[in-house]
């Protein structure tokens, strides 16, 4: 009977938190954000600071399904995420809340998001005013504004796969990150998110609540520094960094590995896309 009660306790949690959202977003829009702008002309520190209040939205969002005992959340290594600057944040991506864990980790973090919230004059104001970028530019556009943004110092997180995993599957990278990564001589930061059981995963219905409680992780590991890739032969260079890229996460979650020589370099062209959460 217990087990029963906390079953449908988690799934009304499961519910009442992918509600808060887009219920929280927008409250946040039609309070905190535009007092924000009122009082910030400064382009550059509004956007600061309607990031820093996302932020720490995100963490008490995170903190209440702590507490509320709707799922655990482990992290490893966030330390490692202070004092960013110019980084590019690079993560897996089982599960629908990956995002908001790493929003909620680093307060001065951009990210790339679908071309539709700006037409919701609600999330607009959100994502707008903390300086996100629209996944529906051009492909050389979105490129061309990930790479001013790092160069800028702004930090920016990215998911190579382009949606979220299917659990079980390997996982397609694309190599829009690649690129960006290399044209703006950036710093990638790696972080490996889990989820266990999945939950909110792409091909598992929003509704499902597994036996037990779902544990979210968030691993950040190694830093690789911009020098690690010589961008000598652009398309060698980047070739390299998605192979790597791939099998560092093959080894974290258990896909196959793929080969990472030289001789493999030649595949294919560098394309944008597969960045938005």
């Amino acid at each position: 009977m217990l087990r029963k009660a906390e079953w449908l306790w988690r799934g009304f949690g499961n519910a009442l938190f992918l509600a808060l959202i887009g219920l929280g977003g927008t409250i946040l829009a039609l309070t905190a954000f535009p007092l924000v702008t009122l009082l910030t002309p400064d382009r550059a520190r509004r956007r600061a600071r309607i990031q820093a209040v996302l932020h720490h939205g995100l963490r008490l969002y995170c903190f209440g399904m702590r507490f509320l005992r709707f799922a655990d959340i482990r992290t490893t290594g966030i330390e490692r995420l202070r004092g960013l600057k110019g980084t590019l944040l690079i993560a897996n991506h089982p599960s629908l809340l990956d995002v908001v864990m790493i929003l909620a980790a680093i307060p001065n973090v951009q990210c790339v998001v679908k071309g539709a919230l700006w037409r919701n004059p609600f999330f607009r104001i959100t994502v707008e005013g903390a300086g996100y970028l629209r996944n529906d530019l051009a492909p050389e556009d979105l490129v061309a504004a990930c790479v001013a943004a790092l160069r800028a110092g702004d930090n920016l997180v990215l998911f190579p796969e382009g949606t979220r995993t299917v659990p079980g599957m390997a996982m397609p990278l694309h190599r829009g990150f690649a690129t960006i990564a290399l044209e703006a001589g950036a710093d990638i930061q790696l972080i490996t998110m889990g989820c266990d059981p999945p939950i909110l995963c792409k091909g598992v219905p929003w509704w499902w609540t597994p036996s037990r409680r779902t544990a979210f992780s968030m691993e950040v590991g190694e830093k690789l520094p911009a020098s690690a890739f010589p961008d000598r032969h652009r398309a060698l260079a980047a070739r390299q960094l998605v192979d790597f890229i791939r099998n560092y996460y093959a080894d974290k979650v258990g896909h196959g590995r793929v080969d990472t020589g030289p001789e493999a370099a030649d595949r294919g062209c560098l394309e944008a896309g597969g960045l938005v959460a």
